[in-house]
């Protein structure tokens, strides 16, 4: 049951940048069939993330905790950078804008594949080896961070609030991943 927490948690901090959020609400804005992107974007979230679960509950099967504690020190520091960079990391909405939904679906689907809340998933179901778990818990977490940017628009993201939640979320992760390290490395005990 741990694993839902934490990878609700992680996925929810490294969403705070409102970049999924903002782009299915753009998307939703310019298209008719806004339910459709809805559920598109949220069963492409699920296949990813049951992949990803999948993923790390083998490699919790193959390798060392110590090995997995770094990768989760990895994806977490990697979150913290990918909340940092201001660059742009989500494609044009007004590309696939006209798209027909059945091949929405495949795009959106594509475009999650690899994505920072996906390689937390896989790190955190590495970490206990339930993937299930650590999949709910990714969603539900995805789900909270893109909730704002659909009730309240795209905008949101521009917002002064938004930039401190996301610099405050990035210096969590940060702290979270060097914590991990050093436990990986034994240089501080593990919390019981």
């Amino acid at each position: 049951m741990d694993a839902i927490m934490i990878a609700l948690v992680a996925v929810l901090l490294a969403n705070t940048d409102g970049r999924s959020g903002s782009f299915l609400s753009r998307l939703i804005a310019t298209r008719d069939d806004g339910r459709v992107v809805v559920v598109a974007a949220a069963a492409s979230f699920i296949v990813n993330a049951l992949v990803a679960a999948v993923g790390g509950s083998l490699l919790h099967r193959m390798v060392g905790q110590g090995v997995v504690a770094l990768f989760v020190a990895f994806a977490l520091a990697t979150a913290a950078v990918a909340l940092l960079w201001r660059g742009r990391l989500m494609p044009d909405d007004g590309a696939i804008a006209s798209e027909p939904p059945a091949r929405l679906g495949v795009r959106l689907l594509l475009l999650q594949f690899g994505d920072r809340s996906h390689f937390l998933i896989a790190a955190l179901a590495a970490t206990s080896g339930a993937g299930l778990w650590a999949a709910a818990g990714g969603f539900v977490g995805w789900l909270l961070a893109t909730l704002p940017f659909f009730a309240f628009g795209p905008a949101l993201a521009a917002t002064e609030l938004v930039r401190y939640v996301r610099l405050s979320s990035a210096a969590l992760l940060a702290i979270w991943a060097a914590a991990t390290t050093l436990r990986a490395f034994g240089l501080i005990a593990e919390s019981a």
